[in-house]
Order: structure tokens, then C-alpha cells, then sequence
């Protein structure tokens, strides 16, 4: 009698949903059973907050091999040219299998697709639906994944470490350790594979598109299994930002609007890309982001503007209805007011490094999405080029589950321990991931120096010992989970920037910094 396949998907945004549902689509009468475990809603994931779109070259004036050839000049020859390749050939028949299980996108008066323009790309090709692309893909995922009995959703789980059995090259990945977050108990569920495809990690840094939850919990669970890693220097910051001058998550403005004929000008007046790139507002991100950078430095402003004006008013609320009401949040009207707009995280091009069907290098484990690194983006990523990946190595690695022979019936879920979350948390977590969000935006952010990677290094070696003891006594808090997955990643990260000695798309090196401030949250090296 054939077993029933287990599957584990840890993070319920567009990758991990897209995989389950492509997943059970190729049962074909075969026994299977898949569970998502989500730590919050997918209303707090980047995917529903994903604004611009999916890229595809969906029209015979633009052949998918300009697409492959924007993709790998953003990513400065630091991609995997044959996955990308893969990929974007691809990205027409996913676009197409939305739109078959009711995704509605923009269509110009014709019928046609309305293709927007975003940073990076030579021409428009990016499939929309507004300026809220997410959340309507993630609506026709939801619904998929609710009309499949196969797949089950179980919410409040924050998974916090890999099993695995087996030494050398038997060991393979057969489970995740979790804690309810509703009940504080730890529970273990096992698994023939486990799916990770848990968002990026934006939470290193002081100001963020991401949401809460981006604290690159994928990422640490699978270096600490000892999965191996790809690009993790590379992270990407998102040029237009709303600045609002407190730190967190940040509204962000489209490139799309930059596309549609806004311009970035310094707060003297002066066009921040004049002269910069022959792209203008519309060259790669990175080079956008350092531009921004350079000007707030050059006037000791703290953002730039954003000049909606060639837009106007009518047409703004029409195409971008979601970023106008951020802004009116704000008592800003775009097409009247400047927007003022700064550079914040955005995209972790690294992660856990997989092949084309986003297996990692722990046999039983995959990687998806943000979390995973396929090759796909190189140095810097192609904007639209995320949601892209997330809608095609999934389905890719649907194929390859279905080859997985399962060794045994994998043992049921079972509590290990009982209410191990914290009363309170401990004072000293705050303070900590403080000190750590700013070291790494000072030092391991859009401008980077050897001595300022250094310095970050130092820092996360103090608050590791003083903070992973706190882990070890097992009274556990969701902040202290998560500085626990920070920190893992915040190394990584910085001691990939510390072997790249040149500057290469989103890593880049200058010497001097362009300004030194003191670290105000480590007094004496210390966060006491």
C-alpha cells in the first residue's frame, strides 16, 4: 500500500501557497497531505504588500531574450545565466495560468495587457493589476489553496529550528521544531519534505518596505542545519521610499510611478539622476539608491522628492490608488505635493542557495522565494523579477517532490514541551535588536567600507554573548525568536560583504564612509 506523501511548507505567502497548490494539482490520485505553517496572516506578508508586478515578455516587440538581457545587466554578471534563461521563458505561461484561474490584470482600452515600465528594464513589460499586484494574486492563490482538501493552514506557528537525521550524505531534513504561538508550546512535525518559503529579512535594518515578520527566519534555520548559502552581500534597497522619519516599516512608491513620468529631485531643486545613468530615474536600483544617498549626504537632508507633477493628479489616483492613500495618510496629494522619499531595505537577493527547482544542499529540504537563492537576480534584482521566481521555481519544484520516494510514514506531529514563551520579554532583547538594525544600516547598508563591516562584526559578536544565553534558559519571546534569526543572518550577510573586495551592483564599497556617525545604541561595545 503506497504511503501518503507529507509535505511541511513553512510561510504562507505567494511562493510557499503557488508550490502547495501546483503541488496537489500534480497528485494524480497519489496520497498526499500538506500543511502550511504560517507565523501571521498573509495579509502581513511582502507578498500581499507587493505593489509593481510580475515581469514577462508578454508581446512580440519584446522577446523574452531582452528580458534575459536586462535581467543579467542589473545583476552584473553575478547571476546563474541559465536560470534565468529558464525562468523568464517561462514567465508568459504563468502569467497566462493566473489569468485562467481568475486573476484580473490591467488591460489597456484595446483588451490588451497594460505593460508598466520599472527601473532596469529597456521596455515595458510588467503585468499589473494597479499598484496592488499581490494582493490580487494572492487572492486566487488563497482561494486555490482553500478548495484543496489536501492542504491545510495552520496559523501561529513560528518554526524556529530544522530536524534532520542521518550523517554525511544520508542525513536529510525530516521535519521543522515549531512554538504555538498561541499556547507557547513546542512542537515537532515531521515531514518527507519541508518547504521553506518564509519572506527576506529586511528587519536588519533601521527603515524597511518589508513587514514585521521579515526576519529571515528561513534563511537561519538552514545556516544553522548547515545549508549551503548563496549572494548574501547583496541586499537591495529600494530607492522611494515615503519617509517619515521613524524607523520600521516604511509605505513604499512604486518604481512604477517613476515609470509612468515622476522625477527624483534634491530638495534644492537639483534632478538627483541628471547625469548619472543613462536610464535616468529608471537605471537599476542600486545605482538609484546610491544616487539618493549621495544627495542626502551632499545636503544633509534626510530624503529627496519625488515629483509627481508630470503625472497629475487624476491619473495618479486612477493607476496607483494605494500609494495615493498612503500618502493622504500623510497629508501629502501626489500630483500636487513632492513626495519626499528616501532609500530603505527592500529585497534579499542571497539566501539559502538551491537549483532550478529550489533544492537546497540538505536533501529532503527546498527553498522558495525570497529565502532561497536560485541565481536568478545575481547582484542586484531586476525589478518585477521576485514575484516572476516565486510563480516559476515552485511549480518546478512541485515536478521534482513528486520524484521523492518516501522512506516510511512519517510519525505524527508531537508537543515536546509546554508553555516555553516568555511573561514578558526581556528588556534587554529591545535593546539589543536596537543596536543591531543600526549597525547594520550604518555599516552594512546602501554605502559600504572594510572598517564599517568590521565594526558590524564586532557588534554582533557582543550581542550574541549577551543575548543567545537568554535562548539557552528556554523562555522564549517572539522578539528574542527573532533576534536570534537576525543575528544568524546579519553575519552572514556581513561576512559575504567582507569577501567581496570590489563593488559590485547592490555592494558597494567606498572609501572614506561618506559620513561616521557614533554607534549611539553600543556605549563602551555594550548594549546595557
Amino acid at each position: 500500500m503506497s504511503l501518503t506523501l507529507e509535505v511541511l511548507v513553512v510561510g504562507g505567502g505567494i511562493a510557499g501557497m503557488n508550490y502547495a497548490v501546483q503541488l496537489a494539482d500534480k497528485a494524480g490520485g497519489r496520497k498526499l497531505r500538506i500543511r502550511i505553517l504560517s507565523k501571521a496572516t498573509v495579509h502581513e506578508s511582502s507578498s500581499f504588500h507587493a505593489q509593481g508586478g510580475v515581469a514577462a515578455a508578454m508581446c512580440a516587440e519584446d522577446p523574452f531574450e531582452d528580458h534575459v538581457r536586462d535581467t543579467l545587466a542589473v545583476g552584473e554578471g553575478r547571476n546563474d545565466a541559465d536560470v534565468v534563461r529558464l525562468v523568464v521563458k517561462e514567465g508568459p505561461a504563468v502569467i497566462r495560468g493566473l489569468i485562467g484561474l481568475g486573476a484580473h490584470f490591467d488591460r489597456d482600452r484595446g483588451g490588451a495587457l497594460h505593460l508598466a515600465r520599472e527601473g532596469g528594464h529597456r521596455a515595458a513589460r510588467v503585468v499589473h493589476h494597479r499598484d496592488r499586484t499581490g494582493e490580487e494574486i494572492v487572492r486566487v492563490l488563497q482561494q486555490r489553496v482553500r478548495d484543496i482538501p489536501v492542504i491545510g493552514t495552520v496559523m501561529d506557528q513560528r518554526v524556529i529550528e530544522l530536524l534532520t537525521e542521518g550523517e554525511g550524505a544520508y542525513r536529510r531534513c525530516i521535519g521543522v521544531r515549531a512554538v504555538d504561538l498561541r499556547t507557547g508550546d513546542v512542537v515537532e512535525h515531521f515531514a518527507h519534505v519541508v518547504i521553506l518559503a518564509t519572506g527576506g529579512a529586511g528587519r536588519l535594518f533601521e527603515h524597511t518596505t518589508n513587514p514585521a515578520g521579515a526576519t529571515g527566519d528561513g534563511v537561519a534555520m538552514g545556516i544553522r542545519a548547515g545549508a549551503l548559502t548563496r549572494d548574501m552581500a547583496f541586499v537591495q534597497f529600494h530607492p522611494t521610499a515615503l519617509f517619515t522619519g521613524v524607523p520600521g516599516t516604511v509605505g513604499l512608491v512604486s518604481e512604477a510611478v517613476r515609470g509612468a513620468g515622476a522625477r527624483l529631485i534634491g530638495i534644492t531643486g537639483r534632478p538627483v539622476m541628471a547625469g548619472v545613468h543613462p536610464m535616468g530615474d529608471l537605471a537599476p536600483r542600486h545605482i538609484v539608491a546610491r544616487a539618493i544617498h549621495r544627495e542626502m549626504v551632499r545636503t544633509g537632508a534626510r530624503y529627496v522628492h519625488l515629483d509627481a507633477g508630470p503625472i497629475g493628479i487624476e491619473r495618479f489616483c486612477a493607476e496607483f490608488p494605494g500609494i495615493a492613500a498612503l500618502c493622504r495618510d500623510t497629508g501629502l496629494l501626489p500630483g500636487r505635493d513632492l513626495l519626499p522619499v528616501m532609500p530603505a531595505a527592500h529585497y534579499l537577493c542571497g539566501g539559502l542557495r538551491t537549483d532550478s527547482h529550489g533544492r537546497t544542499s540538505i536533501p529532503g529540504l527546498y527553498a522558495l522565494g525570497e529565502c532561497a537563492c536560485s541565481g536568478l537576480h545575481g547582484a542586484d534584482r531586476l525589478a518585477s523579477n521576485s514575484l516572476l521566481e516565486a510563480l516559476v521555481i515552485p511549480r518546478r519544484a512541485a515536478e521534482t517532490t513528486w520524484e521523492t520516494r518516501a522512506p516510511a510514514a512519517a510519525p505524527a506531529s508531537q508537543v515536546i514541551a509546554r508553555d516555553r514563551l516568555a511573561k514578558r520579554p526581556v528588556e534587554i532583547v529591545g535593546r539589543a535588536t536596537a543596536a543591531l538594525t543600526h549597525a547594520m544600516t550604518m555599516h552594512v547598508g546602501i554605502v559600504r567600507k572594510t572598517e564599517g563591516l568590521e565594526s558590524a562584526l564586532r557588534v554582533i559578536n557582543c550581542i550574541e554573548r549577551q543575548v543567545l544565553p537568554i535562548w539557552h534558559r528556554r523562555r522564549w519571546s517572539p522578539a528574542l525568536m527573532d533576534l536570534r534569526d537576525l543575528l544568524v543572518v546579519a553575519r552572514s550577510v556581513t561576512e559575504a560583504a567582507l569577501h567581496e573586495p570590489v563593488s559590485v551592483g547592490t555592494h558597494f564599497l567606498e572609501e572614506p564612509e561618506p559620513y561616521d556617525r557614533p554607534m549611539a545604541h553600543i556605549p563602551g561595545g555594550s548594549i546595557n
